[in-house]
C-alpha cells in the first residue's frame, strides 16, 4: 500500500475516535488512492516551503484539497494562508493542554462539541452553547484556544466530511456575554477571519436555536466582518421544528429536539479523546508550528 505506517496509525486513531459513522463516509484508503497523484504534489509543494511543516498527514491534506474543489493550486494557498494565520496569531494555538485549568473552566462555560455522526448528504454537525452563567467565566482567548484544539484533533482524526452545519444555541447567552465580546473585539475578529478564511471547513448551514435580542445585538456588530457566504447561511428558529425542517432528527442530541444521544454525551467523548491524544494535541509541529 503506498502509504506510510505513520499514516495507517492515524487512520486507525481516526476510526477508533468516532462513536458512530454515517454509510456515507467513504473508506480513508480508497480516497487516498483516489487522489494518490495530487497528495504526492501537494506533500512535494510543501516540502519547498520552510514555514510549513513536513509531517503533515494526508488526511489534514486531504481536507484542504476537497474543501478547493480538488484544486491543487487553491489548496497550497489555503494551506499557506492558514499556516501564516498560525504564526501570527499564536497565542490562540499554543501551550495546549486538555488537563490545564484554563481547559477546564472553557469547556464549563461554553459547551462545544462536534457531533458523532454524519448527515446523510456527509456533513458534519457541531453545536455551541453558554452553559455558565457567570461572565467572570467567559474568557474569550481560552475559549477560543480550546474551539481550536477540538477542531484541530478532528480534522487530525475525524471523517473527511463533505460540509459543516454549525448550530448555536443562544439559550444561555446575555447581555453581558455580549459586552464581553465587544470588549476583545481584536481577537473575536481574529477568530472570524480565521474561521471564514483560512481554514479546510466548507461551511454549509449556520442555524440559531432559542434566539433572543441578544443575538440580533451580536449580528448586528459583526454584521461588517462577516462574508456574503456566511451571511447567506444563517438560520434563526424561535422552536426546533423549523431546525428540523433542515436537520434531522436522527443526527441531533435530545437537547435539540433529536433521538441521538445527548450533548453531555458528546462532550464527554470529545474530552476523553483529547486526553488520550494529549501528547499529539501538545506538540505544536502537529499542527502547522515549526518547534524552535
Amino acid at each position: 500500500m503506498f502509504f506510510s505506517l505513520k499514516l495507517k496509525i492515524r487512520v486507525q486513531l481516526f476510526l477508533s475516535a468516532r462513536i458512530e459513522m454515517s454509510e456515507f463516509t467513504e473508506s480513508l484508503e480508497k480516497i487516498f488512492e483516489d487522489n494518490c497523484e495530487h497528495l504526492c504534489k501537494f506533500e512535494g509543494w510543501i516540502s519547498t516551503q520552510p514555514h510549513i511543516p513536513n509531517n503533515i498527514s494526508r488526511v489534514v491534506l486531504m481536507r484542504y484539497f476537497k474543501v478547493c474543489d480538488y484544486n491543487l493550486e487553491r489548496a497550497e494557498k489555503l494551506l499557506d494562508i492558514n499556516v501564516k494565520f498560525r504564526i501570527k496569531h499564536q497565542y490562540l494555538f499554543t501551550n495546549r493542554d486538555p488537563y490545564c485549568d484554563e481547559f477546564r473552566q472553557a469547556i464549563n462555560t461554553v459547551q462545544f462539541t462536534p457531533f458523532p455522526k454524519l448527515t446523510k448528504e456527509g456533513y458534519s454537525l457541531e453545536s455551541y452553547r453558554v452553559v455558565n452563567s457567570n461572565v467572570n467565566d467567559f474568557i474569550i482567548k481560552d475559549l477560543f484556544k480550546y474551539i481550536y484544539m477540538i477542531n484541530d484533533m478532528n480534522d487530525a482524526l475525524g471523517p473527511v466530511s463533505n460540509g459543516l452545519i454549525s448550530i448555536y444555541d443562544a439559550s444561555g447567552f446575555t447581555l453581558r456575554h455580549f459586552l464581553k465580546l465587544v470588549s476583545h473585539t481584536s481577537t473575536v475578529l481574529h477568530f472570524l477571519h480565521y474561521g471564514q478564511e483560512a481554514t479546510c471547513i466548507q461551511l454549509k448551514q449556520i442555524h440559531y436555536v432559542n434566539c433572543s435580542s441578544v443575538v440580533s445585538k451580536v449580528l448586528s456588530f459583526f454584521k461588517p466582518f462577516f462574508t456574503k457566504e456566511v451571511r447567506e447561511s444563517m438560520h434563526f428558529h424561535t422552536n426546533l421544528d423549523t431546525l428540523h425542517e433542515f436537520v434531522s432528527k436522527e443526527f441531533l442530541p435530545i437537547e435539540f429536539g433529536g433521538c441521538n444521544g445527548s450533548l453531555a454525551e458528546y462532550v464527554d467523548f470529545t474530552v476523553k479523546n483529547l486526553h488520550k491524544h494529549r501528547d499529539f494535541i501538545a506538540d505544536s509541529n502537529n499542527f502547522f508550528l515549526l518547534n524552535e
